[in-house]
């Protein structure tokens, strides 16, 4: 039986170019650490399709070399189905998540283990990420997690996957990833916070997000967004009672800002326009500036 790993560090990919898969694979070999840790590729293309092909023979060192555990789905099956696979076929105390355009830093298994060893009553810690898009580094508040508890968290929680260091035991209690086409992390994070689990934010930056115009695992159509944020709103709406009547308002005014802004990125007038009814509806409930300058930015984009 071999020895039980550390960490187990879960990429799951689709029709991913050679360039990133590589960066997001070698800069988790290239850890500096001494925790024992596994490094997991699932393909999520479908055995026997063109990128499934491509993918196989762009990783066939890393498989024979035993750097990498990889595993290929019959056919395409999702973001967290991808996630939760990797999971089971992991052999770790902890569990890591790399999206397969994003690296890790140098440093990302050594601090977050650290963390966790040394503070066992947490289930999971966060840590913030640099950003790029273009070559130009990106600074923003939401480089940064927040989570607190569940109200907290529904009305200004801020986390993407690769922030994450968790128990594997923790992460089986919830039942992993639900089934969602989006925000499959902030869907996560929800169900998490529910059901009790506690989690640290580490304000170190530890992993880099690439912005760029690439698909990831999932669509991103305005249409699989709209159904996401219709079945967070109806998750969260179980638990309106956790919610004072401020905190309930702050949270719709979130909702019609985040709706709104599907329709204003885009580069068409006629679907950037409609997003004008959701700021709308969000300045009527808060009567910030903000949401009324988006009114304007959605007929007039600056």
């Amino acid at each position: 039986m071999n020895k039980k790993n550390k960490a187990s560090i879960i990429i799951t990919t689709y029709d991913r170019s050679g360039f990133f898969l590589n960066r997001a694979i070698n800069s988790v070999l290239n850890q500096k650490t001494l925790y024992t840790y596994e490094l997991i590729v699932v393909d999520d293309n479908g055995i026997g399709t063109h990128a499934q092909k491509h993918t196989q023979i762009l990783l066939q060192e890393y498989i024979e070399n035993k750097q990498i555990k990889y595993i290929a789905h019959k056919e395409n099956l999702g973001a967290c189905k991808a996630r939760n696979n990797g999971v089971e076929n992991s052999n770790a105390d902890f569990i890591f998540f790399l999206d397969d355009d994003d690296e890790f830093l140098p440093n990302k298994i050594q601090v977050q283990l650290d963390f966790m060893l040394e503070n066992n009553h947490f289930d999971g810690c966060l840590s913030a990420f640099k950003r790029y898009e273009n070559d130009s580094e990106i600074i923003a508040k939401s480089n940064y997690p927040v989570i607190g508890d569940f109200v907290n968290f529904s009305i200004q929680g801020n986390f993407f996957t690769p922030m994450l260091c968790i128990k594997k035991e923790s992460l089986k209690k919830i039942g992993g990833f639900k089934e969602i086409d989006r925000f499959q992390d902030r869907y996560l994070m929800l169900h998490a916070l529910i059901n009790g689990l506690t989690f640290k934010c580490i304000n170190e930056p530890l992993y880099i997000m690439f912005e760029h115009n690439g698909d990831r695992i999932t669509n991103k159509n305005k249409i699989k967004t709209i159904k996401s944020l219709n079945k967070i709103k109806g998750f969260i709406e179980n638990y309106k009672n956790k919610f004072s009547d401020l905190e309930w308002n702050d949270y719709l005014t979130k909702d019609q800002r985040n709706r709104g802004i599907v329709y204003y990125v885009s580069k068409k007038y006629f679907i950037r326009v409609k997003g004008f009814k959701f700021f709308f509806k969000a300045f009527f409930l808060k009567k910030e500036m903000r949401d009324l300058k988006m009114m304007i930015k959605c007929i007039i984009k600056f």
